[in-house]
């Protein structure tokens, strides 16, 4: 293993931030397991921190002033598309510091529409209109991606799946299942964690409505590998020695 991949690496575990007990316990759970998966699938010292872009504390632009400045970071945001928060508060706190950069969202990745689609297989009988509901930006990037998961699941479960957003962008969920015309609907909840808009969608008078992402190790998973390749793309894990596991 050469001697690059063993320089000390700062990931800064990126999330919204929420006052809901149990999804603050989810996300710290889940930075937890990422540390753990961490250790055997990259050839890199990492060392983990936590941060929030609202609601909660350490802020990201105090975390990463507060780095070393010899010492690569990357930014690691376990959110599930683009939107204000990666394009503009990560973006500006990556700018702010030299040998910084950002990994991606999980956007619209195909081990994620599997495990939505194995999800819906539960609650598929009585021919259920299936709808996949996420948080919702105003930004086309964000937009993009929620339509080409939704697409993804549809033909994984050879059926429409129209989506729906909390906020921030139109059709709103609840619209979507006003719209059903007495037909049973089954809400596909892409949210990370338990929070105001998974309260929201239990709120929409759907007949079943899934859980948050979390915790579910596939998902972990899903971050581990953006990570990954945020580390090889920026040059600090040589691509030689790294380990990537799917």
């Amino acid at each position: 293993m050469s001697q690059k991949t063993q320089r000390t690496i700062h990931v800064i575990a990126t999330s919204h931030g929420t006052d809901n007990a149990n999804g603050q316990q989810l996300i710290h759970d889940l930075r937890a397991q990422l540390e753990e998966l961490g250790k055997d699938q990259i050839p890199a010292s990492l060392v983990w921190h936590e941060a929030y872009v609202d609601v909660q504390q350490p802020s990201l632009d105090d975390v990463v002033a507060g780095l070393p400045d010899t010492e690569p970071a990357v930014v690691l945001p376990p959110l599930v598309s683009d939107g204000v928060h990666t394009t503009l508060d990560i973006a500006k706190a990556v700018d702010s510091r030299e040998n910084t950069v950002s990994a991606g969202p999980l956007g619209p990745m195909p081990e994620l529409a599997q495990v939505l689609a194995d999800r819906a297989e539960e609650h598929l009988d009585g021919d259920p209109m299936v709808v996949l509901a996420a948080a919702g930006t105003r930004l086309e990037i964000g937009q993009r991606q929620v339509r080409d998961l939704a697409g993804q699941i549809s033909r994984i479960l050879d059926r429409d799946v129209p989506f729906g957003y909390c906020a921030g962008a139109k059709p709103q969920i609840s619209e979507v299942v006003e719209g059903a015309l007495k037909r049973p609907v089954l809400v596909l909840s892409s949210l990370l964690a338990d929070g105001y808009f998974q309260y929201k969608l239990a709120s929409t008078g759907a007949d079943v409505v899934t859980r948050p992402l979390l915790p579910d190790v596939t998902i972990a998973q899903c971050f581990l590998v953006r990570l990954q390749e945020t580390l090889k793309q920026a040059g600090y894990v040589s691509p030689n020695d790294e380990v990537l596991t799917q």
